[in-house]
């Protein structure tokens, strides 16, 4: 075995040890390579594994990946939050991740033959279903209506492929390269006017990847040094302009790229070429006796551990907050010319209170137009749900990938959306409006209160996310394909099942689930649960013929089904 397998696959077992993963060889190796090829994009590992899409008949793919501005979208519900226009950018990563040894043509023959079919606008769901499992089906009809909706608005699309493979080097043959350039003159031809690649992964580029980590100790040089001021014991301020050349370079990664992870607990990424934006790019490229500081609103960054030597300052764990649009037109537009003595204005507070910090990001923010959704994180509730989870070992992850990037285990991270649709599943019996609408549980002030109600018990809370976890490790371990296949899309139902049949009732109190004991949900007891929830769909297929899986798992008749059935059980 070569020094890079050697090396991989102690990095494969760090990474399933590290983030207490019960998976086997081959799914821990996708998970690992979708982790670090989509490292750029700053996605949860929740989103990762919502991508997955293999099993028995999945065209050859493995991972479909749809992206707007480069935020993750789960759900065709997603994208009605996006105001699509031609300044959208689209992105669909389509990927496949085989722990084999060596570079397969017959993987690009299957996507040559998938493609058309999938991305064929005239076929319908139910005729996708004939031919591809449930889970692609929905990635392929969400990646459709993206694709759909970008070109209509004159936005631009991406489509990429990535090739993850255990070889130890890329080495491939004149065969395999002359399908390549097939698979991209097919994709060309598909999606007219988008830009397409092609990459493959040997085990030597994923080490690369796993060992390139981003500085998280960032230095910013002021132009004076910075006026500094404590408030009481609560935090520090500094305040100061910096060169526009200085700041950009702040902004830059080694590889010239802006660094993304800065503007992680921003509201809103990049809006392109709007009005604002365009009026700060004009007074960027043509200086005047103005500077530029004395025409905008300036910089707020968030950091701690700060150290200042001269006009230096040296800040741990920066999160820009503010001044996301300026930064963005700064990068793009500043040449970076050291003799360009204009400014802009900067403040850095440290500050580590997480309630101050959300205060901060939600005032900051409250000029822009953003829907309430997005400020959820910053709920009262939510930071008394995420404290009581890490007093219990678990992490909340209320701002996306806060506990990600400390290096927490990922089997231990749960989302406010994760949350949601598991409360709604379990508590509420509702798995179908979980399933079928997931961003509305939080979006709608009724639901989103209904769910998060600070007087009902956060253990509880914790054992839906934990039932849900578990039902998702056992699915995961299903070796009958056939049989994965078909209840890929009922995980939510067969979490509500697994619980009657862990409390012994068919219905159950919020403080009955509060004090469940969830070391009797084995293997053993999921069996069961499945066995119950296929009666459920056999029943529902033959009084509602023609039912597809994907609009089952949508629908109410099936929850009431399964309600009758575990009645029955437990009567």
């Amino acid at each position: 075995m070569s020094n890079n397998k050697i090396i991989l696959n102690g990095c494969l077992d760090q990474f399933k040890t590290n983030n207490e993963l019960t998976t086997n060889d081959s799914k821990t190796f996708e998970l690992f390579s979708l982790t670090e090829i989509t490292k750029s994009f700053d996605l949860t590992f929740e989103d990762i594994d919502n991508s997955i899409v293999d099993g028995g008949n999945d065209g050859g793919i493995d991972s479909i990946i749809v992206l707007a501005d480069d935020i993750y979208q789960e759900t065709v519900e997603d994208l009605e939050d996006i105001a699509f226009s031609h300044k959208t950018g689209l992105t669909i990563i389509i990927s496949q991740c085989k722990k084999e040894n060596s570079f397969k043509e017959s993987a690009i023959d299957k996507l040559i033959t998938t493609l058309p079919e999938l991305f064929n606008l005239e076929k319908s769901e139910d005729a996708l279903l004939v031919r591809f499992n449930s889970d692609i089906v929905e990635k392929g009809l969400l990646a459709r209506d993206a694709w759909k909706k970008c070109s209509i608005s004159g936005g631009k699309l991406k489509v990429i492929f990535k090739y993850c493979c255990n070889a130890e080097s890329i080495e491939v043959n004149g065969a395999y390269e002359s399908k390549i350039e097939q698979l991209k003159e097919l994709a060309n031809n598909l999606f007219i006017g988008a830009e397409t690649d092609y990459v493959n992964y040997s085990c030597q580029e994923l080490l690369k990847l796993y060992q390139t980590h981003r500085n998280q100790r960032l230095s910013l040089t002021f132009k004076e040094s910075p006026l500094s001021t404590n408030y009481a014991d609560f935090g520090i301020g500094y305040v100061g302009t910096v060169n526009l050349s200085d700041y950009k370079l702040f902004l830059t990664d080694e590889d010239g790229t802006i660094r993304d992870d800065l503007f992680e607990s921003n509201i809103r990424h990049f809006q392109g070429m709007v009005d604002v934006n365009k009026k700060i790019k004009k007074t960027i490229i043509n200086p005047d006796q103005k500077d530029f500081w004395w025409l905008n609103n300036g910089i707020t960054i968030i950091a701690n551990n700060p150290t200042q030597v001269g006009k230096t300052l040296s800040i741990d764990n920066v999160q820009i907050v503010n001044g996301l649009q300026t930064s963005y037109s700064i990068y793009n537009n500043h040449k970076g010319d050291t003799d360009d003595i204009r400014s802009v204005l900067v403040k850095v507070i440290i500050n580590e209170d997480k309630e101050t910090i959300d205060h901060i990001i939600a005032s900051t923010n409250s000029q822009n137009p953003v829907s309430a959704a997005l400020l959820r994180a910053t709920d009262d509730v939510q930071r008394d749900i995420e404290l009581f989870f890490l007093n219990l070992g678990y992490f909340y992850d209320r701002r996306k990938n806060y506990y990600k990037n400390q290096g927490k285990a990922a089997n231990r991270i749960f989302s406010i959306q994760t949350a949601a649709q598991s409360i709604e599943s379990i508590i509420y019996g509702n798995p179908h409006t979980a399933r079928s609408k997931p961003t509305s549980l939080i979006k709608d002030d009724s639901t989103y209160d209904r769910i998060f109600d600070s007087s009902k018990s956060f253990n509880s809370y914790l054992n839906c996310c934990l039932i849900l976890k578990k039902t998702n490790e056992f699915w995961g371990n299903l070796t009958d394909t056939a049989l994965k296949t078909i209840i890929a899309n009922f995980k939510l139902h067969l979490s509500r099942i697994a619980t009657s049949f862990i409390l012994g009732k068919s219905s159950y109190t919020i403080d009955e689930l509060e004090t469940t004991d969830l070391k009797t949900y084995d293997e053993e007891l999921f069996g069961q649960t499945v066995m119950l929830l296929i009666d459920a769909i056999n029943a529902y297929q033959e009084t509602n013929q023609g039912a597809n899986l994907i609009n089952m798992a949508k629908a109410r008749g099936l929850t009431n089904g399964i309600t009758a059935k575990l009645s029955h059980k437990f009567q």
